[in-house]
């Protein structure tokens, strides 16, 4: 994965989608920022959580292990597939 990429994460059964926007190496593991797109309600559930806790859990890198690449033209493939499927 490279800076630029479109990558997506399942955190608390909440599927993310970002950009990659840096990446550093440490011994063997990259990690990297990812701004995050439309995370509305990732943002909720760590407000909360930081509510309950009193702790920010907000990552502010992400291990490479967490992270996938998806081509943009693909998810717009299965966005459209999607929307033609509900019009049936």
């Amino acid at each position: 994965m490279k800076i630029g990429d479109l990558v997506w994460n399942c955190h608390n059964s909440s599927v993310r989608f970002g950009t990659i926007k840096n990446k550093r190496k440490e011994k063997k593991w990259a990690y990297f920022t990812v701004s995050w797109h439309a995370d509305e309600a990732h943002k909720q559930d760590i407000k909360w959580r930081k509510k309950l806790s009193g702790i920010d859990l907000d990552l502010k890198e992400y291990r490479g292990d967490t992270l996938r690449s998806i081509e943009s033209d693909r998810l717009i493939r299965v966005l459209e597939e999607h929307a033609h499927e509900k019009e049936k």
